[in-house]
């Protein structure tokens, strides 16, 4: 097991090496679309990598319900343009799948397309594909929503766009072919689709594990901001960047004032529900590449990194005022939720452990509270 950063003695604190830490929102903006998954890509050759691309930026949320949303067990095949007579046809031959189809495809089409894609789409075009084209872009032009195996069907033999296909097209296939032929052309495609769901479920697996063990392990369930264990790995990184560069960060430790009383008197529901509208307070009044954390109970911390001491001392002063003046939805009025607060800039100029930091933050946190509550007590380590 890694040692706890707060216990390290030394400074610049080592980032961890062949192990993945959960990135920073100022990280995630700058690592490759493939984060943890890259290993995974580097296995695929370039045109598996250009389909799954989209996924690999998927996050929270979107991430999962792109892994719950993967398709039915039963494949679904969309034909657009196609005739009735031709979709029964297709339908018959592809009998193991289920097949819709759009002969004037609309609006509507696009959106179906990009909320439940095809593992195979027909598209029929007569003499000009320009038209499937722009659709084709409008439907998957976002890029959040990978092409499905596309395979233009045009009305025989005589077409150009046998021997000139449009760059979309995977294959092409003359509706003219017997039922035996345009089966044995169709059913391989079907198969590669299948096999490019399987990969991108196999794909979309792997990164919702990291995903919800990382919400697991670094989230706090009732907030949604960082625990003490995400703190701990944030500020190792932290320190290690201000010795680095010989920057500033700001370490801010606030409390709920008489948090029990508010308990006692409201009851638990209504300091769960002050603990977590505190925590949107704080979220909204904090810039993206900042850190808020529940340390546990009552207790708050901000890691605001490149921040000197006048910039920190503002920033924890409008948190202050803006909880002040905040009506908090389980209490009776704007005022009867206050927060004491300690905050130390740290500067690269001395040696010192998170351990050592947070102690000195706890007792500038100690002395707002001493000194009336509802208050900044700041300081410096350099």
């Amino acid at each position: 097991m890694a040692p706890d950063p707060l216990d390290e003695e030394g400074w610049p604190i080592p980032e961890p090496e062949g192990e993945a830490v959960p990135p920073g929102p100022e990280e995630a903006r700058t690592a490759p679309s493939y984060g943890e998954s890259a290993f995974l890509m580097n296995l695929l050759s370039a045109p598996s990598r250009e389909a799954l691309s989209p996924l690999a930026e998927l996050e929270g949320d979107a991430l999962i319900q792109a892994f719950l949303s993967g398709g039915p067990a039963k494949p679904w095949v969309t034909a657009l343009w196609l005739p009735p007579e031709a979709a029964r046809r297709a339908a018959a031959l592809l009998d193991a799948a289920q097949l819709r189809n759009h002969p004037e495809p609309a609006h509507d089409t696009v959106r179906a397309l990009r909320e439940s894609p095809p593992q195979l789409l027909l598209v029929h075009v007569r003499d000009n594909p320009a038209i499937a084209e722009v659709f084709l872009q409008m439907a998957f032009e976002k890029g959040d929503v990978p092409r499905p195996m596309t395979v233009l069907l045009v009305p025989d033999e005589r077409s150009p766009l046998l021997a000139a296909p449009p760059a979309w097209a995977h294959a092409v296939l003359p509706l003219s072919l017997p039922d035996a032929a345009l089966s044995r052309g169709l059913e391989p495609l079907l198969r590669l689709s299948l096999a490019r769901r399987d990969l991108e479920m196999i794909f979309l697996a792997h990164r919702v594990g990291r995903e919800q063990l990382h919400r697991v392990t670094f989230t706090d369930p009732l907030t949604g901001l960082t625990n003490r264990a995400g703190f701990n790995e944030m500020s190792a990184r932290e320190l290690s960047r201000v010795s680095r560069t010989k920057g500033s960060l700001g370490l801010v430790i606030l409390d709920i004032d008489h948090f029990k009383k508010i308990n006692d008197t409201h009851g638990h529901p209504a300091g769960d529900s002050v603990l977590r509208e505190l925590a949107r307070v704080l979220r909204r009044e904090i810039r993206a590449l900042d850190h808020a954390i529940r340390f546990g109970g009552e207790e708050f911390g901000l890691l605001l990194p490149h921040t000197d001491f006048p910039e920190m001392l503002l920033v924890a002063e409008r948190i202050r005022a803006e909880v002040e003046k905040t009506h908090f939805e389980a209490m009776p009025g704007a005022g009867a939720v206050t927060i004491s607060m300690g905050a130390l800039c740290i500067y690269a100029n001395r040696r010192a452990s998170m351990a050592e930091m947070y102690k000195m933050c706890d007792e500038l946190l100690y002395q707002a509270k001493q000194g009336g509550r509802n208050r900044v007590v700041p300081g410096k380590f350099e």
